[in-house]
Parts: structure tokens; sequence; C-alpha cells
């Protein structure tokens, strides 16, 4: 789904909250307490939503399902005081709707959006479970009650399996986001108690709490992620982030004395803070949409010194396009335009046919070099299984066997599985272009924070042969060494047993870092 849909969606969804809200202040003059809390607990998370669609610049998916899963929650809690027997179904409905939302966000959270092993299983089972549950609704309540008994336990199950299974990569993201998550703990239970407290003579507020857990527990890392991008909200580039706040607190203050002078209810004051908010929500949909499309004078501004930067960056890239056309694919077409007069021998088509597949590995070899081909539905290991099948094909006259022993749950964070990718297909090309051997071992493991990358073949060749070689004839090499120093990894090149090279890599997983900026692929 695109950004701007999603956002657009949000606007529709929290325009008609505010319209339930109104209907209901309007139908009640005389709120009580109990219709209050919800009323309260339902703005702050439409305030939150407009907040955190709004920083999502980057079009994040876990932070979007994150948005969709507090919209469902607010009309949950909002729901949750009516006595209304339609709203009561609805607010039935949504428990196992919000529920199959919840493990989703947390599968797609923990594996930031990447493949892994057992996804279609687990994701079949999940919205199996929900849509049983959804139909048990309307035979019975007894029937909906062991329907979604069943899909709160399943979805449990499925978490814990998989949880267990990529035990590294689930050790990998709680040590990361550790802090926030501990931090929510406490959090949850000082906010369990006073929930108890101020909705005491809710029906159901003790049974379906669990429900909130996955947002209360992963909220704070939420909001981290997006205090890094609080400075890319749309309206900064119209106003500072003083300035920002400033409007905000004179809107909530303007609200507060218009619901003085008109003497209203306190759940009145909470639905003018929320129009103000979705104002400022809209206005920021539109100011996005203008800026990545430059339809205004602020956009043209805006963009101007960003423009420039990238526009020697996409000089550099023609630059280098335009030699590889010139010096690969234009000189071998005038080959073949020229060779195409004596077509009708033998030996020319050979030539001719030979020149074509030759073209023809090149340029996809090019287009590796890119963009990899990554698979997002496809595990790790699968998709370097697919990248040693293909660099294989591409060397049909080498018989090289290549053992690749690799953990299934592997997980390695964004961006290095793309930085891993890039060198086993420097490394294993190599072996094919430069290796007498016909075997070639390669190794790849996490331990903790650390990649682990061992490639070996069975050559003619030694250690002391490649360290003293000219740089200049192993560019590719040299190029992995400077790139692997720069992360504060570290490249050892060794003699194999019982003759050929071994190259060692290991390399830092800064999950503080690529964790909270990892882009969904």
């Amino acid at each position: 789904m695109k950004h701007i849909t999603l956002n657009l969606l949000l606007l529709a969804n929290s325009i008609m909250l505010i319209s339930y809200m109104g209907l209901t202040i309007n139908s009640n003059i005389e709120v009580n307490a109990t219709e209050t809390v919800p009323l309260f607990l339902s703005s702050l998370m439409l305030i939150d939503i407009t907040y955190i669609s709004s920083c999502n610049v980057r079009e994040n998916k876990v932070i979007s399902l994150f948005c969709s899963l507090l919209a469902l929650h607010s009309w949950y809690i909002l729901l949750s005081a009516s006595d209304n027997s339609m709203a009561h179904m609805a607010f039935s409905a949504l428990s196992p709707v919000i529920w199959y939302v919840s493990i989703k966000f947390i599968l797609m959270f923990l594996f930031q959006g990447s493949g892994y092993r057992f996804q279609k299983a687990v994701s079949t089972c999940l919205s199996g479970t929900c849509i049983c549950s959804l139909i048990g609704l309307l035979v019975s309540d007894k029937i909906f009650a062991l329907f979604y008994g069943i899909q709160f336990l399943t979805g449990w199950l499925c978490f814990l399996f998989l949880a267990v299974f990529h035990r590294k990569r689930t050790a990998f993201v709680f040590k990361a986001e550790w802090k926030c998550i501990l931090f929510s703990l406490v959090t949850v239970s000082i906010l369990f108690l006073a929930y108890c407290l101020s909705t005491i003579g809710v029906n159901g507020r003790l049974s379906n709490f669990g429900l909130y857990l996955p947002v209360l527990l992963f909220s704070l890392s939420i909001h981290g992620i997006i205090r890094k991008e609080h400075s890319s909200l749309p309206l900064s580039t119209v106003f500072s982030r003083w300035q920002s706040a400033l409007l905000l607190l004179s809107g909530a203050a303007a609200c507060g004395l218009a619901a003085l002078a008109l003497d209203a209810c306190l759940p009145l004051f909470f639905l003018m803070l929320d129009v103000l908010f979705v104002f400022v929500y809209a206005c920021n949909i539109v100011l996005g949409y203008n800026l990545r499309h430059g339809k205004s004078a602020v956009a043209r501004d805006s963009k101007y010194h960003a423009a420039l930067k990238r526009l020697q960056q996409e000089e550099e890239l023609n630059l280098e396009f335009a030699n590889f056309l010139h010096d690969s694919i234009l000189q071998d077409l005038l080959s073949i335009k020229n060779m195409m007069k004596k077509a009708d021998r033998p030996d020319i088509r050979k030539i001719i046919t030979e020149t074509l597949d030759g073209m023809n590995t090149y340029i996809r070899e090019r287009m590796q070099d890119y963009r990899p081909a990554m698979l997002p539905k496809l595990t790790l290991k699968e998709n370097y299984h697919n990248l040693f099948e293909y660099i294989s094909q591409s060397f049909p006259h080498r018989n090289i066997r290549i053992a690749f022993e690799c953990p299934d749950s592997l997980f390695i964070a964004a961006p290095y599985d793309i930085f891993v990718y890039r060198l086993l297909k420097e490394l294993v090309t190599n072996i094919y272009k430069h290796s007498s051997g016909e075997n070639a071992w390669v190794t790849l493991a996490q331990d903790n924070e650390t990649i682990l990358l061992s490639i070996r073949d069975n050559g003619t060749s030694d250690a002391d042969a490649l360290l003293s070689a000219d740089p200049s004839k192993h560019r590719g090499l040299a190029l992995i060494t400077e790139h692997v120093n720069n992360m504060e990894g570290t490249v050892t090149i060794t003699d194999n047993f019982p003759h050929g090279v071994c190259i060692q890599i290991t390399l830092p997983m800064k999950g503080d870092v690529s964790y909270q900026y990892f882009i969904n692929r």
C-alpha cells in the first residue's frame, strides 16, 4: 500500500472516530466517568496516530502497521463503553482482528519485514483462526468464545515457536531494544493499576487487557525510531520544532478557552483537541505530497540543496553507466554488425552466438552489481544459495562444488545482509575466475553481534602470493578489505590445508544503529 493511501485511510478513520465521539457526546450530555475515560484514551491514541504517521517519512511498514493497530485500539476502547447492540457486536468483532494484527506486528517488528522459516505456515494459521473467530461470532457467543480462545492461544504459541526457533534473531532484537522494553514493562505495570481503578464498571476491561500489551510493550521502541525522524516532518520545512510546539500549545489553549466559554464538558474539550490534531495531520499529508512531487515553492526551495548533492551522485553513476555501454555493449554490437555480412559461415555464426552469450552474462552481472536480487520472501540462506547457483551458471565451463554451511535461522540486520551478499558474490566469483581448484567451502555464521564469514578453496595459489600481488590486479579483494576495515571489521588471508587459500572476514553488526534505521524491502 502506498504511503499516501495509508495516510488518507488513517485520516478518514480519524474523521469517523471524531464523528462517533461527537454523536456519543451529543446523545448523552451528562457524560459520566465511565464514558470519559474511554473518550480520553481514544483521543490520546488518535493524536499519537497523527504524530507517528506524519513522522514516518521512510514509509516503514512496521510503523505503518503500528498506526493501524492504534486505530483499531482507539475504536475498541471507545466501543467498550457503549450499550448499543450494534456497537457491542463491533466491539466483539474487533477482538480477533486486533489480536491477529498484534501478532503480525510483533513478528514484523522482530524480523524487520524480512523472510523467515515457517512464515507462510504461521501466516495461514493466524489468518485462519481469525476468520474462524469472526464466523463464530455470527453463530453464538459460546462458539465465538471458544474460537477466540483458540486464536489467542494459537497466536502466542506461534510467536513463542518462532522466537525459540529464531532465538539468535530474537536475542539480537531484544538486546538492541532491552532498555525500551524494560521501561515499557514498568510503565505497563503502573498503567495496569491505573487502568483497573479508572475503568471500574466497564465490561470486559480486565479480560481483554492482553490485547493492549503489544502496543504498550513496543510503543517506546516505535517512538524511539520516530524521534530520530522528527525533523523530517513535512511541517518542519515551514516551521521549526519550537514554532510547531508553540502553535500546537496555542491551539490547545484556544480549545480550552473555547470549552470554558461554552461551559462545555471535558469530553467536548477532547473532541476539540482531536479536531485540531487531525487538521494539522491533513496539512502534513498535503504538504508531504507537495514536497515529494515538487508542486509548491516551499517544496522546490527545501529540495534545492539536496538536489545538488544528488546531482553529483547521479552524474557519477551516469558516467559509469555510459562507460559500461560504450566499452562493452556498444563495441560488441558493432562487432556483431560487421560480422553479420558473413553470417552464412558456421564459424562466424558461432562467434556471434558466443558474443551474444557473453553480452547476456555481462549485462546480468552488472544488473546484480547495481541491485542485488534479494527476495524478501526467502530466508538469507536461501537468497545466498541462489546467488551461488547464479554464479555457477555464469561460468558453465567451470565445475566447482561449493559446500555452503549456514544456519537456517541466520539473521543479519539490514544493511549488513546486502553487504554480505556483495562479499559473497565477489569472493565466490574470484574462485571461479582465478582458482584452479575444484572445491570451495563457504561458512557463514553469527556470533552475538559479529558476522563470521569464511571462504576456502583447494586451488594451487597460496596466501603469500595473494598478499604480495599487485592490488590493481586484485582490485575486488582490495576494495573488500577497504570496505570491511571502514566498518571496523577484519579480513584475514591464510593458507588452506592442505592447499589453497582461506579468507576469513569478521564484521561487527551494530544493532543499536541498524535496527532503528532498517528500510523495508
